[in-house]
């Protein structure tokens, strides 16, 4: 994984003095972070009886093949766009982007761990192409517009798994952009169906 930071910091690198000529630069960081396992929410046909018993199963396994109730863990590059003004960055919540290098990962307690690499020439291609949509949306949009983060950047945070790591965006914390969220979904999904009943009267 070191290997690979370095060709994303030459990737970078490539770009930067492009990106400095509109007032921007990206910066990279690695991050590791780990996730809860919880138990299996359901069991056949909803049955609470089977289910708990699924669950004490489980149980049993993380103890019988060394599982430990090992968290789900995730490493992570992450690209974020910020002004090169010192006093400007102050200011401006910086935009980020998250991309995967490897991850750990289960469905629930007493799974077994399964390891997931990505492919290294594809993370790269991805960062390369975001970086172009950056400086393509830098044409014709003020520097602040570019870095700061949006209610479309919120919604990618809350709802995207790979940004669990983001406790806090765009103002407030993740719980709240959930529920916002949620509660714009409700609204959505309810005001279809009004909609609907009033056009089948």
């Amino acid at each position: 994984m070191k290997e690979l930071k370095e060709k994303a910091q030459s990737l970078i690198d490539k770009y930067s003095p492009e990106l400095a000529t509109k007032g921007l630069k990206v910066l990279l960081s690695k991050r590791y972070f780990e996730s809860a396992v919880f138990e299996r929410s359901t069991g056949y046909n909803g049955s609470v009886i089977l289910s708990s018993v699924e669950r004490a199963l489980d149980h049993k396994k993380e103890k019988k093949y060394g599982y430990n109730y090992k968290k789900n863990q995730y490493h992570y590059l992450i690209l974020t766009i910020c002004p090169t003004d010192k006093k400007l960055h102050c200011r401006v919540d910086c935009r980020e982007y998250a991309f995967t290098l490897k991850m750990v990962v289960r469905p629930h307690i007493g799974e077994e761990p399964r390891q997931i690499i990505f492919r290294e020439n594809k993370i790269l291609s991805r960062m390369e192409k975001q970086i172009r949509r950056i400086l393509k949306k830098a044409e014709n949009s003020p520097i602040e517009k570019v870095c700061q983060n949006t209610i479309t950047d919120a919604f990618r945070y809350a709802l995207h798994p790979k940004y669990e790591y983001k406790e806090r965006f765009c103002g407030k914390g993740r719980f709240t952009w959930e529920m916002i969220f949620l509660a714009a979904l409700c609204i959505l999904v309810f005001g279809s169906l009004f909609i609907t009943w009033l056009i089948s009267k």
